[in-house]
């Protein structure tokens, strides 16, 4: 009886140290899961910040650009080597019903004036406007001269042979004459970061508080700072070519913006985004 009765005992303790050794098992998982997961949504919300400093770039950069388009679409023409003032517009040969809206000159057969919906005269009763027929397209294109074709573009020399691209795709300005400098210089100060040493936009700026060393230290009525740092630039504009779109006489451009979260350890966490819009000098589509 005796020995049951301690194989009994060594089979309990034998249960018990299992039981113990699984329980073990599972807090420690379950501590590390759980610091697994702070650190997921640490991450996360790190990740999120840097989306929303992504977006202050791009939404400051559109109103900016909604409250100075001209000076936007200029600095575009620039960087391709084109003249702003000049109307790139791609008319349509035809009319809403299906009529010939421009016929050719007597005087000169390679170049067109518009019929309808009306003549285009002058005060004194002479053609406004001549138009010249894009290759391959039924559109036209409006000419200020027909004798030169360079007067669309900054420099002599600017045109290229082509036909079909000769009054509307200037050759590549060369960098020398750093054709994107209005552009570059446009959306300098969409940014809470400094410039060369001078701080653009002072009220901007989010930067840290340097006696947190804790997140949950912050308050937001005693700190000065904020719990992170937070940055915003537009890094690059870029022309985009989109068929079709010279039909409004608009310009296409790829906005590439970044954010860049810093917390209080000092891990810098960034995001990019991009976006295309379509821009015309005076704000609107006409």
């Amino acid at each position: 009886m005796k020995t049951i009765h301690l194989s009994r005992r060594g089979v309990a303790i034998v249960i018990a140290m299992f039981f113990s050794f699984c329980m073990l098992i599972l807090f420690v998982s379950m501590m590390f899961r759980q610091s697994s997961t702070a650190g997921h949504n640490q991450l996360t919300i790190q990740e999120r910040q840097a989306f929303f400093a992504a977006r202050a770039a791009m939404q400051h950069f559109l109103l900016k650009a909604k409250l100075f388009p001209t000076e936007l679409y200029d600095a575009v023409e620039f960087a391709q080597g084109k003249n702003p003032l000049c109307n790139f517009t791609e008319f349509e040969g035809l009319t809403e019903g299906g009529q010939n809206a421009f016929e050719s000159m007597s005087s000169r057969a390679e170049l067109f004036v518009r019929v309808l919906p009306s003549r285009e005269l002058d005060s004194d009763k002479k053609i406004k406007y001549y138009y010249y027929p894009l290759p391959g397209k039924n559109a036209f294109i409006r000419l200020g001269s027909y004798h030169n074709p360079d007067y669309r573009f900054l420099a002599p020399g600017f045109a290229v042979s082509e036909p079909e691209d000769r009054y509307t795709k200037p050759l590549t300005p060369d960098s020398k004459f750093k054709p994107d400098k209005y552009l570059k210089y446009y959306i300098r100060d969409c940014c809470n970061l400094s410039f060369d040493g001078n701080r653009l936009q002072a009220p901007l700026e989010m930067t840290a508080d340097k006696n947190i060393k804790n997140i949950n230290d912050f308050d937001i009525v005693t700190n000065e700072g904020y719990p992170y740092t937070l940055n915003y630039r537009v890094n690059e504009v870029k022309i985009q070519s989109i068929k079709g779109l010279r039909k409004y006489g608009e310009e296409a451009i790829e906005v590439n913006v970044e954010g860049l979260v810093k917390n209080f350890q000092g891990k810098v966490t960034p995001q990019t985004q991009k976006r295309v819009e379509k821009i015309t000098r005076k704000g609107s589509v006409e």
